[in-house]
C-alpha cells in the first residue's frame, strides 16, 4: 500500500515538474514571437510602410501561445491541488471561480446556480 502511495506521490511531482518545462518553453516562445513582431514593427515604422497583412500572422501565433500558456497553467493548478478556475464566457479566459467580471475582458459572469 505504501509503495503505490509513493507511486503517486512520484507521478504527481513528475507532472508538474513536466507541466512547468512546458510552461516555461511556451513562455519562452512567446517571447520569441514578439521580439520577432517587434523587429517588423520598427522595420515598417522605419520604412514609413505599416502594413497590417504583414503582421496578421505573428499576432496570431502569439495569441495561439498565449492560449496554451493558459491551459498548460490550469492543468498545473489542478496537478497542485489548487481549486478550479472557470472560462469566461466571453474571452475564454480562466478566471477565479468566483468572479462576477472578467479581469482580461470586463464581461459579467453569469452566477453559477446552487446545487
Amino acid at each position: 500500500m505504501k509503495m503505490i502511495l509513493e507511486g503517486e506521490v512520484l507521478k504527481n511531482y513528475w507532472n508538474i515538474f513536466r507541466l512547468k518545462i512546458q510552461l516555461r518553453s511556451l513562455i519562452g516562445e512567446k517571447d520569441q514571437g514578439f521580439q520577432n513582431l517587434g523587429k517588423k514593427v520598427f522595420q515598417l515604422f522605419r520604412d514609413k510602410e505599416l502594413e497590417r497583412e504583414d503582421l496578421k500572422e505573428d499576432v496570431q501565433e502569439i495569441l495561439s501561445i498565449e492560449d496554451e500558456i493558459e491551459h498548460v497553467r490550469e492543468e498545473l493548478f489542478r496537478e497542485m491541488g489548487q481549486p478550479p478556475r472557470k472560462q469566461c464566457q466571453s474571452c475564454g479566459k480562466y478566471i477565479d471561480s468566483h468572479a462576477r467580471y472578467c479581469s482580461y475582458c470586463g464581461n459579467i459572469q453569469e452566477r453559477s446556480k446552487p446545487e
